[in-house]
């Protein structure tokens, strides 16, 4: 449950900033390291969500034999894709972290699914007025849940890192 209150606030805060528009020079250093590009400003600051939904939930148990790997397609995309044998129908959620922050840069480009046991999802890179800066250097990581479908409580949420680089 906490998992799912934290995924809709981080949702909430992406789309209040987006909507709400952050046009930096409000005095606050940029994102150490980070590239300007394809980012409208380097002084973007705005935090999209708490660090702690970056890190890695309880694993799931050996017998839901979940297989996911997540990696670049192009320069502007991540493509997700796995198995998990669980004990019920379900829906997928994920959120993709740039070294550690959760970034509004990267957006489902497709409505993530779990049928017949796949797992599936494909993000696009967008020009976000919040979060991190995209860095194209960054490591990158998709925490990945996969929740019940009747109570939308998570059999699991894993994190899986992104393989490749964009290009």
């Amino acid at each position: 449950m906490k998992g799912i209150i934290l995924a809709m606030l981080a949702a909430t805060v992406a789309l209040l900033a987006v909507a709400c528009g952050d046009n930096g020079g409000d005095g606050v250093n940029p994102t150490p390291g980070a590239s300007p590009s394809p980012g409208p400003s380097p002084t973007r600051v705005a935090v999209v969500a708490p660090p702690s939904l970056c890190q890695q939930g309880k694993e799931p148990p050996a017998s839901y034999n979940v297989h996911v790997t997540a990696h670049w397609k192009g320069k502007d995309r991540i493509v997700i894709e796995g198995t998990a044998t669980l004990p019920g129908a379900g829906s997928v959620n994920y959120w993709i972290c740039q070294d550690g922050q959760v970034t509004a840069s990267l957006v489902w480009d497709q409505q993530p699914t779990f049928m017949a046991g796949k797992i599936s999802g494909e993000s696009k890179l967008v020009e976000a007025r919040a979060g991190p800066i995209f860095d194209p250097n960054a490591s990158f990581v998709v925490i990945l849940q996969v929740l019940g479908e009747a109570v939308q409580m998570p059999y699991f949420t894993v994190s899986v890192p992104v393989e490749g680089k964009p290009g």
